[in-house]
């Protein structure tokens, strides 16, 4: 599976527009956080996400289940204040 995931990664990024030591070091970065076995463990494309709370845009905690109360939920990240 690791050859498989790094050729996934080396298509990847050759897709970015990056140097080639950035892009090496891209590919150490995921390798290590796949190699935590973390990746097995998130929800695939489709699947539902378990229940979770975070702050909103102007920090008011929120819970995806009562996002999703009304209606479909789309969850970004972002930094910084805007």
């Amino acid at each position: 599976m690791e050859q498989d995931l790094r050729s996934q990664i080396k298509e990847m990024s050759r897709a970015l527009p990056l140097p080639a030591e950035k892009a090496e070091l891209l590919e150490k970065a995921y390798l290590e956080v796949a190699q935590t076995g973390i990746t097995e463990r998130v929800p695939k494309a489709g699947e539902a996400a378990p229940d979770f709370r975070l702050p909103n845009a102007v920090g008011i905690p929120v819970s995806l289940l009562d996002a999703r109360a009304h209606g479909p939920v789309v969850v970004t990240f972002y930094r910084g204040i805007w």
